[in-house]
């Protein structure tokens, strides 16, 4: 009767610790959700897949949309563990709800139109160009980083008042893309790796520098999130050595 006893005791705590062991492994890895600049939409489906393979206990959710919307979700609430943003400014308006702000990456502004029927010029001064233009698609400047870089350009060149009614807002870069690559637009303003995965435009001409503000890129941990070390070491991730070479592959500026 005892060994009875015994082999029913033996059994219970067998299936008390395979129970034990199935809830651990039923767990899996942590979920982290990300939002993400509309322009870096490309790259970051290498990040995922080389992110992933080499921390299995991760699991990445990215959504894309223009800075300033990935902005306003994160001070309304929204459930997000990190940020990747096209603009510093978007990224300091955060400073509140955000930590651990690095800058992973730059861009150049370049002057887009459409492959067919493209617009023919002889003159290489972009204002002049901007002016003999009609519908020129850039980002809604109010949520859209590229679209404010584009706007600070054409104000810069002093033709900005007339231009105005010419432009076309898109929602985010890549809708700005679409428009030119349609044809919907004549013309547009988007960054050099937008243009790269297109076959569909061709660049006219790219922005000096100096005629907007540093188009940098800008993570931050928000600082609600339920895994604040898992966000933090992807972030860190952006700006490491591999990370830094897949961004060079799509056209990114690395950091120094």
């Amino acid at each position: 009767m005892k060994k009875i006893g015994i082999l029913i005791f033996a059994a219970l705590f067998a299936l008390s610790g395979c129970g034990d062991q199935a809830g651990t492994a039923s767990e899996g890895p942590v979920e982290l959700h990300i939002s993400v600049a509309a322009s870096l939409k490309d790259v970051m489906e290498d990040v995922k897949a080389d992110y992933e393979k080499t921390h299995k206990d991760v699991k990445l959710t990215f959504d894309f949309a223009g800075s300033g919307q990935i902005k306003e979700r994160v001070k309304s609430g929204a459930p997000i563990d990190g940020v990747l943003l096209a603009s510093e400014k978007d990224i300091d308006d955060l400073m509140s709800q955000t930590t651990n702000k690095q800058q992973f990456a730059r861009n150049t502004l370049v002057l887009i139109v459409p492959k067919k029927n493209a617009v023919k010029t002889n003159t290489q001064d972009i204002a002049k160009l901007l002016m003999s233009l009609d519908k020129i698609a850039i980002g809604n400047p109010e949520s859209v980083p590229a679209g404010k870089y584009a706007e600070e350009t054409m104000g810069s060149l002093g033709v900005y008042d007339e231009l105005k009614e010419e432009l076309v807002l898109a929602s985010d870069v890549r809708q700005t893309l679409a428009y030119v690559a349609s044809g919907n637009a004549q013309a547009g303003f988007v960054y050099q790796t937008d243009a790269l995965i297109s076959k569909d435009v061709k660049v006219l001409q790219s922005v000096p520098d100096g005629l907007h503000s540093e188009i940098g890129y800008y993570s931050g941990v928000v600082g609600d999130t339920d895994a604040p070390t898992q966000a933090r070491n992807f972030l860190n991730y952006m700006v490491s050595e591999t990370g830094q070479k897949i961004l060079a592959e799509y056209g990114f500026e690395t950091i120094d």
